[in-house]
């Protein structure tokens, strides 16, 4: 049942002139305003990041250079 009135609703919102599909641009914007505004709030209450949070992804050594090949080689880590 609820299949066919959806096709059906497709098919007049298909059928709109562009007077009225602007009209119903504007109608679902106004609609739609005051859950954006919900979402940006509730983004705006979220915990600040903590520490372990902002560490993720970085190395746990700090900021150690990657090495290049003299530096490997070097550490006996590259092998000729």
């Amino acid at each position: 049942m609820a299949k066919v009135t959806l096709e059906k609703l497709a098919d007049r919102i298909i059928r709109l002139t562009p007077e009225e599909s602007e009209e119903l641009s504007l109608i679902l914007r106004a609609k739609l305003m005051p859950e954006k505004a919900r979402q940006q709030g509730l983004l705006q209450q979220q915990q600040p990041i903590t520490q372990q949070q902002a560490a993720m992804g970085q190395r746990p050594g700090g900021n150690i250079p990657m090495p290049n090949a003299r530096m490997a080689a070097q550490q006996g880590l590259l092998r000729w």
